[in-house]
C-alpha cells in the first residue's frame, strides 16, 4: 500500500506544480467521446439542447464510468423547457403516456428526421400502443388514412378520445350534412342533428360506408320506414310507435316471453333501447356498448363489489347474461337456472357426480361455498379454505385442536387432501389411502430396501399409526410408545411379559431406539449396521474393544451380536438365546474332536458352562480365558479338580 500512496502523492503534486506553471488540463465535451452517436443524430433534426451541444441541459455528466443520468425523470426534465407549453398540452383527459409523464414513448429526446422529433411516422406511431386491426378492416375512414392526427391531438383535449372538436362538429368539418348527396345517402332523411356514431364506426368497419358491426334489422335493409316516419312528413325520425309498442310489432314472441316473475327494469318500463341500439353497433345483440359496462352502468353498487381479487370467468368475460336472463325469468335474480344445474352449463357435470358427494353438491347449491361473482379468495370461496370448511363441520375444528396437527390441517389447506366436491374414495379424499400421503412423502420410498420394510408403511396404511388430522402424540400418532407397536406385534408383548430379561429399550417401550418406524435399507428395519447399533448404547464395551492386543470373539468381529444375543428378551441373563453349555454348541459342535478335548486337557467339557472359562466377546488372551484364573486352572493342574478323560 505505501508504494501506492507515494506513487498517489507524486502525481498530485506534479499536476499542481503543472498549475502553477500555466499547464491547465482541459475539459472535454460530450461529443469529444460520443462521436459515432452525434454523427448518428446530426442525419435528423436536432434537439434544441443538442444543437446547441449543451448535453446537460438534460444529462448530468457521468466521468469516465459510462452511465445515464437525467437531471429529472421522464416530463418532469421535459417541462424545465417546455414549461410554457404545459397549459397547451395538458387540457383533461390527456394522452395515457403524458398521463404516466412519458414524453420519449413518442419522442426522440436527440433527433429525428420527423415533425416534432417523432420515433416514427403517421399511424404507425399510434400503432406502437394501439392494435391495428381496428383501423384496417375493410372500409377505412379516410380520416385514418390520412393520418390520427386529423381528428386526435395526440396530447390532451377537453373533448374526450384526445378529439379535436366535439360530437358531430368534428364530423361536419370533412361532411356537409345539409348537403343533398349527403340527405341521398341516409334514404332522404335529414339527419343533422343527430349521433353520427350511434350508425357509423369513427375508424374502419367490415360493412360499407363505416357502418358498425351489428345492425338492427330494419336498419341493416336499409327500411327506416318500418320504424320512422316516412322522410317528407312533418316528424320524419319520430318513430311510428312510442318505446317497447314499436318493438313487440316485431318481437312479438320476446313479448310474451317476458311475462315472467322477474322482469329486469328497463322491460318492465318499456324502455329497450336503454340497453338495446335501434341502428347499429359493435356490440353483439345490439347492445349500446359491451355488456358489462352497460349492466355496471345502472348497477353501481354490484361494480364496487365485483372489484376483488378473484372473479367469476363470465364476470371477467364481460358476460353477465350467461347467467342472468336480461330480460324476464321465473327464478330469483334474474337467473336462467337454478342452483348447481346453472354451474354445469359451463362446468362439466360429471367432476361433481360421484360415489362420495359433499352435501352442498348433493343438495344442487354451489353457492355455500363459492361466491357466484367475485371474491377476495382463490376460487371465488365465500371465505378462507379453513374457515369455510370449519363453519359447517365444527366438531372437528374442536377435535383437531390438539398438540400435533399435520402441517396441512395446520395451514387450513384442506383440499390437499380432500376433494371438495366428490369423490370415488371415502371421506372425499383425493387419492385411495395407500397413495395419498406419498403424493407429498414419495420422498420416503427411497430411504427403505426391500430387506428393510415395515409392512404397513409399503402398503400406505400410513393410518394404522396415524391420526390423518392430529393428535397429543408426537407425529399425529395414535399411541405412545410400546403400545402402538403392541397393536400389531401382540406376540413381543407376550413375550415380554413372561420373559426373565427384557432389553432395557424394550422394557421401556423404546421401540425407535433401534426401529425406524416406517423401513430402512436394513434387514430389522435398523437404522444402521448391527454392531454399530448396539454399540451406540454399550459405550464401555464399544471402548474396551479397541484396547492394545485385544483378541476378539469372531461374532462380536462380524458385528453378529444376535448369534448369542436376544434382541428383545430372554429367560437368560445377557439376553442370551440358550444356556452357555449349549450357546456355544451352534459354532463349537467338535466338541468331542481330539485335538478340542487335548485343548482342554483330556476333560471332558460335556454340560459345562463356557462362560465359565472364557469371555463371550473380547480378552487379552488368544483363547479368550478370564483374566482371573483359579491357580490349579491357571497352572494347567486340571486333573487336581476334574478327572481326566
Amino acid at each position: 500500500m505505501k508504494p501506492i500512496r507515494f506513487s498517489l502523492i507524486i502525481l498530485a503534486a506534479t499536476l499542481m506544480l503543472s498549475g502553477c506553471m500555466g499547464t491547465r488540463i482541459i475539459r472535454k465535451s460530450c461529443s469529444d467521446c460520443h462521436q459515432k452517436e452525434m454523427l448518428k443524430y446530426k442525419e435528423g433534426n436536432l434537439h434544441k439542447p443538442l444543437a446547441d451541444n449543451n448535453c446537460e441541459a438534460c444529462h448530468i455528466p457521468h466521468g469516465l464510468i459510462g452511465a445515464l443520468r437525467l437531471k429529472e425523470k421522464d416530463a418532469k426534465l421535459c417541462y424545465q423547457c417546455h414549461e410554457k407549453d404545459r397549459s397547451r398540452l395538458e387540457k383533461a383527459p390527456l394522452h395515457t403516456p403524458l398521463t404516466q409523464g412519458i414524453c420519449l414513448k413518442c419522442h426522440n429526446p436527440h433527433s429525428s428526421k420527423l415533425k416534432g422529433l417523432t420515433r416514427v411516422s403517421g399511424n404507425d406511431l399510434c400503432y406502437l400502443c394501439h392494435a391495428k386491426g381496428p383501423f384496417a378492416k375493410k372500409t377505412i375512414h379516410k380520416a385514418v388514412a390520412d393520418g390520427c392526427d386529423n381528428c386526435h391531438n395526440p396530447h390532451s383535449s377537453e373533448h374526450g378520445y384526445n378529439l379535436l372538436e366535439k360530437g358531430n362538429k368534428l364530423c361536419e368539418k370533412c361532411h356537409d350534412v345539409n348537403a343533398v348527396k349527403f340527405t341521398d345517402g341516409h334514404f332522404n332523411y335529414k339527419v343533422a342533428g343527430t349521433n353520427c356514431l350511434s350508425c357509423h364506426t369513427p375508424h374502419s368497419s367490415s360493412s360499407d360506408k363505416l357502418v358498425r358491426e351489428y345492425n338492427h334489422g330494419p336498419f341493416g335493409q336499409r327500411k327506416c320506414s318500418d320504424c320512422h316516419n316516412s322522410p317528407d312528413s312533418k316528424e320524419p325520425l319520430k318513430t311510428k310507435l312510442q318505446a317497447d309498442k314499436l318493438c313487440y310489432t316485431c318481437h312479438t314472441a320476446q313479448e310474451n316471453g317476458f311475462k315472467k316473475a322477474l322482469v329486469h327494469s328497463p322491460v318492465l318500463k318499456g324502455d329497450c333501447t336503454a340497453c338495446h341500439s335501434p341502428h347499429a353497433t359493435d356490440q353483439k345483440n345490439e347492445l349500446l356498448i359491451p355488456e358489462k359496462p352497460l349492466c355496471y352502468s345502472c348497477h353501481k353498487a354490484t361494480e364496487k363489489r365485483h372489484a376483488k381479487k378473484f372473479t367469476h370467468t363470465p364476470i371477467a368475460k364481460g358476460d353477465c347474461s350467461g347467467c342472468h336472463d336480461p330480460h324476464a325469468s321465473d327464478n330469483k335474480d334474474a337467473l336462467r337456472v337454478v342452483g348447481a344445474q346453472l354451474c354445469y352449463k359451463c362446468h362439466n357435470k360429471d367432476g361433481f357426480v360421484k360415489t362420495v358427494t359433499h352435501a352442498p353438491i348433493a343438495q344442487n347449491n354451489c353457492l355455500p361455498c363459492h361466491d357466484a361473482h367475485a371474491s377476495d379468495y382463490n376460487f371465488e370461496l365465500v371465505s378462507p379454505v379453513e374457515d369455510l370448511c370449519y363453519s359447517c363441520h365444527s366438531q372437528e375444528k374442536k377435535k383437531f385442536n390438539k398438540v400435533t396437527r399435520h402441517p396441512k390441517v395446520r395451514d387450513g389447506a384442506c383440499t390437499a387432501c380432500h376433494n371438495p366436491h366428490a369423490s370415488e374414495v371415502k371421506k372425499l379424499a383425493l387419492l385411495k389411502e395407500e397413495e395419498l400421503c406419498f403424493k407429498c412423502h414419495s420422498g420416503m420410498l427411497r430411504e427403505i430396501g426391500e430387506q428393510g420394510t415395515h409392512p404397513v408403511f409399503k402398503e400406505g396404511k400410513c393410518l394404522s399409526c396415524h391420526d390423518a388430522h392430529a393428535s397429543n402424540n408426537t407425529k399425529q400418532l395414535t399411541e405412545e410408545k410400546g403400545a402402538l407397536c403392541y397393536n400389531c406385534h401382540k406376540d413381543t408383548k407376550i413375550g415380554i411379559q413372561i420373559a426373565k430379561y427384557p432389553h432395557k429399550p424394550v422394557f421401556e417401550e423404546k421401540c425407535i431406539d433401534c426401529h425406524r418406524p416406517h423401513g430402512s435399507k436394513i434387514k430389522g428395519l435398523l437404522p444402521r449396521p448391527l454392531k454399530s447399533l448396539c454399540l451406540s448404547c454399550h459405550a464401555e464395551f464399544d471402548k474396551s474393544l479397541k484396547e492394545k492386543d485385544i483378541v476378539t470373539h469372531r461374532p462380536v468381529a462380524d458385528g453378529d451380536c444376535q448369534k448369542c444375543h436376544s434382541a428383545h428378551y430372554s429367560n437368560e441373563r445377557g439376553l442370551l438365546i440358550a444356556r452357555g453349555d449349549t450357546l456355544c454348541n451352534n459354532c463349537h459342535a467338535n466338541q468331542g474332536d481330539a485335538k478340542f478335548v487335548k485343548a482342554h486337557g483330556n476333560i471332558s467339557t460335556k454340560g459345562a458352562d463356557c462362560l465359565g472359562c472364557h469371555e463371550p466377546h473380547a480378552g487379552k488372551d488368544k483363547r479368550l480365558i478370564h483374566k482371573i484364573m483359579h491357580t490349579p486352572f491357571e497352572k494347567g493342574e486340571c486333573d487336581r479338580c476334574h478327572q481326566k478323560l
